[in-house]
Parts: structure tokens; C-alpha cells; sequence
């Protein structure tokens, strides 16, 4: 491992990467970390997607002014830049090898709006960010919340409930479709993890029970008409997942199917990831309503808060897609994020 003198060394001049994407093959997955002694969870998550994807794994770190009244020193913050780029180092050398270095970056200013930025530099960059719920359960966050308002790549959340581990395997993927083409653009990422870990791909579908207006009790007919509905969407759902399923026969992947009954499609999913034993959900911002005024829709944002484990949210701003299944990710390509680098 390089020691943190030789880090400081011009980027030429030393074996860590650019604060760039290395290639075209993969995405730049962006691991934001902070002081805090939890942040580091998100690392090796990070560093097995972006394994898995081919992609170069980062380090980004935002050093924040105390105050906005506060009196600006600039001997004091050159002193905390220092400091800052010395701790993103050292945690780089703690997951880094030598045949996949990790770079690094300081940013200046306010977390959310660096890290947005930074989020925006390519349609294909993966933000990943700890979520807390010491204070506020079921929350993102304020800084992961921003990032998905002001942000256009994707976004890996990591619960800092999560065990602290060096190197992370998944054993199951898990993936909500709701048959829409906007769902189906997290299978081409899933699938790469899943297949790069070895791992079970679980497709999961959740039929709502189908609701009936009405000013009282239902009758008879309205009850069989209700039953009929649900039997009729579980049946195509069935039907729908199979066939998705049949597509990816030579991925290379163990493909499962589960379908899940009544019930608020946001709850039944969540529970479906404990009751699935899954390691990771892999999901699009947008399913089949995929309103534009929205960052996420009501099901990614539910998951992104309540998941007990990490979650991938894969977006791709820009985009409509009326094909299914084997749909392949663009990208606008890279644009280097403003700020100290070394």
C-alpha cells in the first residue's frame, strides 16, 4: 500500500487513479464518507458494485465552514483541508489494492450541493451514501435527500445498521418490476452483480388488492368482481415474470420469481426483503406511473427509507424506454467535478 506521504505526491507522479473514471466499460462509483465513525460502512458496498460493474471506485469527502457567520481563517482551513485529504487517503489504503486503487477527492462547501454536483458529472456515476437512523428512523437524511432532489445518477444507500465488514458478498439480489419498461432499466445493473457475486436474482412483483369505490359494505357481486380482478393481475404478473425470467436464461444467473398478494405494494416489498433473506435491493427511480416532476417515485423513496439493507436506485435521466428486458444503459459521458483533488 502507497503511505500517505507518497499520496500527496502529484496524481502523475503516484499509483493512485484520477479523480476520473478510468474507462468507458463501467461507472465512477462515488463513496461519500465524513468524519463520523459509521460512514465507513459504505466502502465496501461501494467497492463490490463497482467491481461487479467494471466501474473505478472514489472517495469523495466535503469539508464544510463551521458557520456561515463564523470568521474565515485561511490558515485554519488550510490546516483542515490537509487534515481531510490525509483521512480520505488513509481510508483509501485500508480498502485499496494494487491492481484496483482507489481515488480520492476533497471537496469545499456545503455537502449536499458538492456531492450533487458530483452526482451529475455522467448519467451512469453511482452516488453512495450511509443512511442513519439514530435520529430520525425511516429517513434518508438530509444530505442523502437533497442528492436525490438535485442529483441525476444513480444512488446506493447503505443503512449504517449494516454489519462492518472489509469485503462484502451478496447472496441475493432482489429486483421490484411492476412490468414496466422504467422498472426493468435496474435489471441490466442487477444482473451484473448478481452474476459477478455469484448470487440468486429474486424478481419480485406486489399485487395490490383492487380497490372498489364504495359508500358501504361491498356485495356479492362487487366482491367476486374484486376477486376477479386480483386473480386476473396475479395472473399476469405470473405471466410477466416468467417470461422475464426466460429472457435471462444465459445471463448466467439463478433467477427466482415471487409474487406477492394484497397489500400496499411499499410495505409488502419491504417485507419481502427480510422474508427473502436478500442482500440487496436493485431498483429504477421510476416505475410505471414515472412522473417526471418527481425524483423518485412513492415505492424507491419507501425503500430507500425503510430498507433494512443497502439499496442500489438506478436512474437514468432523460430516457424513455418502450422496450422490455434487454435494455442497455446510456451514457452522456464524464465531466471532472470542481474542487482540490490530488
Amino acid at each position: 500500500m502507497p503511505s500517505s506521504a507518497a499520496r500527496n505526491e502529484p496524481a502523475a507522479g503516484r499509483r493512485g487513479m484520477p479523480f476520473v473514471a478510468a474507462n468507458n466499460h463501467g461507472p465512477r462509483v462515488l463513496a461519500c464518507v465524513d468524519d463520523s465513525t459509521v460512514s465507513t460502512r459504505v466502502i465496501p458496498h461501494a467497492k463490490t458494485i463497482a467491481d461487479a460493474l467494471g466501474g473505478e471506485l472514489s472517495l469523495l469527502h466535503v469539508l464544510e465552514p463551521d458557520g456561515l457567520h463564523k470568521p474565515f481563517d485561511p490558515v485554519e482551513w488550510d490546516m483542515r483541508r490537509q487534515e481531510a485529504q490525509t483521512f480520505v487517503a488513509d481510508l483509501a489504503s485500508r480498502f485499496e489494492t494494487a491492481d484496483r486503487p482507489i481515488a480520492t477527492k476533497v471537496l469545499e462547501g456545503r455537502s449536499a450541493e458538492q456531492i450533487g454536483e458530483c452526482s451529475n458529472a455522467a448519467a451512469g456515476d453511482i452516488t453512495a451514501l450511509c443512511r442513519s437512523d439514530d435520529h430520525a428512523p425511516c429517513r434518508i437524511g438530509d444530505t442523502a435527500r437533497r442528492v436525490v432532489e438535485i442529483g441525476s445518477g444513480s444512488l446506493l444507500l447503505v443503512p449504517t445498521g449494516t454489519t462492518e465488514v472489509q469485503n462484502v458478498a451478496y447472496n441475493r439480489v432482489l429486483v421490484p418490476l411492476d412490468g414496466s419498461a422504467r422498472a426493468e432499466a435496474a435489471l441490466p445493473v442487477a444482473v451484473r452483480i448478481a452474476a459477478s457475486q455469484n448470487a440468486e436474482l429474486i424478481l419480485v412483483h406486489a399485487t395490490q388488492k383492487p380497490h372498489l369505490l364504495q359508500s358501504g359494505p361491498l356485495n356479492t357481486p362487487d366482491v367476486q368482481l374484486q376477486q376477479k380482478l386480483a386473480g386476473r393481475n396475479e395472473n399476469t404478473a405470473r405471466a410477466y415474470l416468467e417470461r422475464t425470467r426466460d429472457a435471462l436464461a444465459d445471463a448466467g444467473v439463478v433467477v427466482r420469481i415471487v409474487i406477492l398478494r394484497n397489500g400496499d405494494a411499499r410495505r409488502i416489498l419491504a417485507s419481502a426483503i427480510a422474508l427473502q433473506s436478500a442482500d440487496l435491493v436493485v431498483l429504477s427511480s421510476h416505475g410505471q406511473s414515472g412522473y417526471a416532476d418527481v425524483a423518485a417515485g412513492d415505492v424507491s423513496s419507501f425503500l430507500l427509507s425503510h430498507a433494512g439493507i443497502p439499496v442500489l436506485m438506478i436512474r437514468q435521466p432523460g430516457t424513455t424506454r418502450s422496450n422490455h428486458v434487454n435494455s442497455s444503459t446510456e451514457s452522456k459521458g464524464i465531466r471532472r467535478p470542481r474542487g482540490h483533488g490530488r
